[in-house]
Order: C-alpha cells, then sequence, then structure tokens
C-alpha cells in the first residue's frame, strides 16, 4: 500500500510527542508538560504499515496583514527518526500537509527553518524576521508617570491578552493568538520564574480609555555569573503597548540599572522603542528569519489588502512542482485597497499599468518569490537579483513596490 499520511489518535499522541522532543529538543520540554499545549490534532504523521516515517506539528493561527486577519499555519516542530532520514519522507510529509491546508482554505503557512535547503526546496522562503535588542537599564527612560505599574498574576493573563487583540493588527505578520498560545506563554513564564507588569494610565497619546491597561511586560530575570562582568539579563518574553506608552513600558524596568541589569526583547526593524530611548543605546544582538509558503497563490493574494491609492496589473507565470495547483499565469490586479487573481488560459497577455504606463511581458517566479513578495518583506528589486523574479521591465518593479509596500513584518513569537 505505500506510506499514508494522517493525523494521529489520542493512543498515539505520547510517543509522537516524545519522538519530536528527542530528535528536536533532546528530550526537552518535559513531555507531560508538551502533552498539554501540544494536542493530538495538531500532529501529523507519514507512516507505513504502523512503522512511523515522519511526523510534524502544525497550528493554525491567522496572521494579521496590514490591519487583517488572513489563515494561516504555522509548522511548528518537524522530526524523522534516524533510520529514515534522507529517504523522502519529510518532503512527502511537508507536500501532503500543504495539499491539507489547501483544501480546508489556509493560503499560507509559516515556520522557523532548521534546514533552509529543506524547506526552500518545498516553497518556502525567508519573509519575515525577529530582531533581537538589547540596552542596558541605565539608559531606558526613567520617567513613569502619569502611567502607574502593578503585578498581575503569570496565570491570569486576561488583560495582557485582550490589550493583545487590539495591538495585533496594527503589527504587520502578528499572529491572531489563540488559547494554546497564551498557554505556551504562561507555561514559558513559569519555567522561567517571569513576572508580569501591566500599565495602567492615559498618556498625552494614550488611545486607551483612562485607568484602562495600556501596556504589558512578561519579563524573566537571569544572572550571569559566568560572564566577563556578571551581569542581570532581564529577558522580555512578552510585551506591548498602545500609542504614546513606549516610553512608559520601558522605564518599568529601568530601576534594575542599580543591578547591572540589560534588557533583552524580540521587536521589528526598526522598533519603536528606538524613539523611545534617550539616547542611542539599542544595540542589535541578532537577527532570525522566518519562511512562509504560499499555499495557494488565488487565495492568498486576495485575501490580504493592499495600499488604498494603488491600482495596476501585473501577469505572473509561476512554476510550482511542489503545489502544482499554483503552476500557470495569473493576472493580479489590484484597485481600491484589494486585489482579484484570475488564471489566464494561453499564456501571459503583459504588464498594464491602469494609470498610463508600459507594456510587457509576464514576470517569472516561483513558490519562493511569492512568498517575500506576499510580505512585503523586500524590494522586488531584490527578488530580481535573487533570481527569485524575472520581470519584463522597470514598469512592473515600480508597480509590484507600491502594490506590496508595508512595515517589515515580524511577529513577536520565536518559535
Amino acid at each position: 500500500m505505500g506510506a499514508a499520511y494522517r493525523t494521529i489518535t489520542e493512543d498515539e499522541h505520547a510517543a509522537v510527542a516524545a519522538l519530536i522532543l528527542h530528535v528536536g529538543f533532546g528530550g526537552t520540554p518535559p513531555p507531560e508538560e508538551y502533552l498539554r499545549v501540544a494536542p493530538p490534532e495538531q500532529f501529523r504523521v507519514l507512516d507505513d504499515a504502523g512503522e512511523l516515517l515522519s511526523a510534524l506539528r502544525v497550528s493554525r493561527l491567522a496572521q494579521w496583514w496590514l490591519g487583517r486577519a488572513v489563515p494561516s499555519a504555522q509548522v511548528l516542530h518537524f522530526a524523522s527518526p534516524p533510520q529514515h532520514r534522507g529517504q523522502g519522507h519529510g518532503s512527502r510529509l511537508l507536500a501532503e500537509l500543504l495539499a491539507e491546508l489547501r483544501e480546508a482554505g489556509v493560503p499560507t503557512a509559516t515556520l522557523r527553518p532548521s534546514n533552509f535547503p529543506f524547506y526552500r526546496a518545498a516553497g518556502f522562503e525567508a519573509a519575515g524576521a525577529w530582531s533581537l535588542y538589547e540596552a542596558r537599564c541605565e539608559h531606558l527612560p526613567k520617567r513613569l508617570a502619569p502611567f502607574r505599574a502593578r503585578q498581575v498574576p503569570i496565570d491570569d493573563l486576561a488583560e495582557p491578552r485582550a490589550l493583545y487583540q487590539r495591538i495585533a493588527p496594527t503589527r504587520h505578520g502578528a499572529f491572531a493568538r489563540d488559547d494554546l498560545s497564551w498557554r505556551w506563554i504562561a507555561r514559558r513564564a513559569r519555567d522561567r520564574s517571569a513576572l508580569c507588569l501591566v500599565l495602567d494610565g492615559p498618556g498625552a497619546l494614550q488611545v486607551a480609555p483612562p485607568d484602562e491597561p495600556a501596556g504589558w511586560v512578561v519579563v524573566a530575570f537571569e544572572f550571569q555569573r559566568d560572564a566577563p562582568v556578571p551581569t542581570n539579563h532581564l529577558q522580555v518574553l512578552d510585551w506591548g503597548c498602545m500609542p504614546g506608552a513606549d516610553a512608559a513600558l520601558l522605564a518599568l524596568l529601568a530601576g534594575y540599572s542599580s543591578m547591572g541589569g540589560v534588557l533583552r526583547w524580540s521587536g521589528p526593524d526598526p522598533d519603536p522603542a528606538l524613539f523611545a530611548l534617550p539616547d542611542l543605546h539599542t544595540r542589535l544582538v541578532n537577527r532570525f528569519h522566518w519562511m512562509l509558503r504560499v499555499v495557494d497563490l488565488r487565495a492568498a493574494f486576495t485575501a490580504r489588502p493592499y495600499p488604498a491609492g494603488v491600482a495596476g496589473r501585473v501577469v505572473l507565470e509561476v512554476d510550482d512542482p511542489v503545489c502544482p495547483w499554483n503552476t500557470g499565469t495569473w493576472r493580479l490586479e489590484v484597485a481600491g485597497g484589494g486585489a482579484g487573481v484570475e488564471r489566464l488560459a494561453g499564456g501571459a497577455a503583459g504588464v498594464e499599468r491602469v494609470a498610463g504606463g508600459g507594456r510587457g511581458g509576464a514576470l517569472r517566479t516561483g513558490a519562493r518569490g511569492l512568498a517575500p513578495l506576499f510580505t512585503g518583506f523586500t524590494d522586488p528589486a531584490d527578488l530580481v537579483r535573487a533570481g527569485l523574479l524575472a520581470p519584463p521591465g522597470p514598469d512592473s518593479l515600480e508597480f509590484l513596490r507600491a502594490a506590496f509596500a508595508s512595515p517589515r513584518p515580524w511577529t513577536a513569537e520565536l518559535y
């Protein structure tokens, strides 16, 4: 019969989780804790007559793009037993997942790559970044007023959760978090003896009602005794605030300057904290990239919004052997903040700017070129340099640059 792609049963839950933990995490976190935050319905496996060939864990959180939530999936963990590696089972499992997502109406998938070549072969490409920053607490803003701070229990993050729901639509690429997302944040916080502080009170630019939460931070404290200079690291596990509260959120942690505190966090590029600090004391520590896969070209590019003032059309010739339903010639037409995508029969019809402009042939690309274009991660000219996009002329680049203009995509979750 050959290998079969399927979900798992409750009876298989512990064994499949153990495989992923052993291969990907060296046996940690504790299996019982992992089972609580990773339910059986999130796992997919490829097996042959009961023999497990490959396994993955996937969640389905929508992502916010220019203020609109678009269905998406996140490949969280992926593992194959050592004796079954190098035989194409992982590639088959991933391809089957993409087909399932398309049938379920999920047009994109994202992941944090452990192996760039493997995921690029499946059509994923770098499409967003986590930028890791640090600043010494002595350089943070000192003034908290007119805001006030209070501590809330890690096991009761209802206020940060409600505030995140208001903030997430303003973050290009943010996830629409669910119950499991917040349970995972609370679990990480408990494991690291973190605390949660909530910021109350109105500010000059504050758009939250008076006396309602304006920000929050979940922060863990780690004393680095083995460093050349002993240092207290304050690691932000999660945070956010309404406009006008950035400086006060940083001021919450300024008091740790007397202990040699160094604040570390993940943020966009550029990070709003840059403008809230009194001087240029922020240091970029590291940067990681996450990858995106356009699962369904038509559904993805019609679901996301576009700048309201942009109008035009472009023809794309797409080659996508892993998701063959994307292969073909497509016309993308943008107008009024939305887009229509139509498959063309008989080849490319060219590029035409609605407001006058040149004509030319189609833009040739594949799944890897579509991903960073979709998120607005990089200038289309960079995709040309990388060989991921072959345009007929400058008019098409000008249109794509305008149509996909956006803030740099990022997520708060380093998953």
